[in-house]
């Protein structure tokens, strides 16, 4: 009798360890069926003092767009903190290891928001500068094996106070905007103006006038989320 239930109980173990090897299988299938959208980025993107930012940085709420949607989509959140396009700035995104996490996310769509660090004094070298390593960031993610489609998005607009460094950072952002609109006409791509969407929205920001809050990492996801959905209807 005892030899029964050991037998039985085998067997009810067997079939659990069955149902669950089809269950991983069957969802690291669905996992791999997942459009991948790599979001790269700065502080903006990472979600830097954004309120709950687990929750409430920009590429979770655009996970949270697409699941609404019922798009089966997967995304990566590359954003580091302090990051700059220009290769002589202090932290050159293309120097950090969220950059070759990125590289090899074989993502089919490359969503760039990058520029806003770039403004500050000891970052800024000039446009030309900025224009040439940000076309150099571009190819780098042309050339992957996974041919990603890219996008740009223009860094929104910085909230000046009055003072000296802000109205200069201010002007910077404009000129960097005007030559993140030339490089997407130029290499035919999709380019999301982030900085004129954000001109009339001050409440999307955090104290210091720069970083985007809760509300402004929506505002980022939902016109990302916008632009998915009606580039695959």
């Amino acid at each position: 009798m005892e030899q029964q239930k050991k037998k039985k109980r085998a067997v009810a173990f067997g079939l659990v360890a069955v149902v669950l090897i089809f269950w991983n299988l069957m969802q690291n299938t669905a996992d791999q069926q997942k459009l991948k959208v790599a979001c790269i980025g700065d502080e903006l993107t990472f979600g830097t003092a954004v309120e709950e930012r687990e929750d409430n940085c920009y590429p979770v709420q655009l996970q949270k767009y697409m699941e609404q949607a019922k798009k089966k989509y997967r995304i990566g959140n590359f954003g580091v903190e302090g990051a700059a396009v220009q290769k002589k700035s202090k932290k050159p995104y293309t120097k950090e290891e969220r950059y070759e996490s990125s590289t090899e996310y074989k993502a089919n769509l490359v969503v760039m928001m990058l520029g806003t660090n770039d403004t500050t004094e000891e970052n800024w070298t000039d446009i030309d500068t900025f224009q040439r390593d940000y076309q150099s960031l571009i190819k780098g993610y042309q050339d992957l094996k996974s041919s990603p489609e890219i996008w740009l998005v223009t860094p929104p607009m910085i909230q000046s106070d009055g003072s000296t460094e802000m109205e200069e950072r201010a002007k910077r952002v404009e000129e960097i905007k005007n030559v993140i609109e030339t490089i997407g006409e130029k290499n035919k791509l999709t380019v999301l103006d982030l900085y004129s969407y954000s001109q009339k929205h001050p409440e999307w920001y955090q104290e210091d006038g720069v970083r985007l809050n809760k509300d402004g990492a929506l505002a980022v996801a939902d016109m990302v989320g916008d632009c998915i959905i009606n580039k695959t209807k």
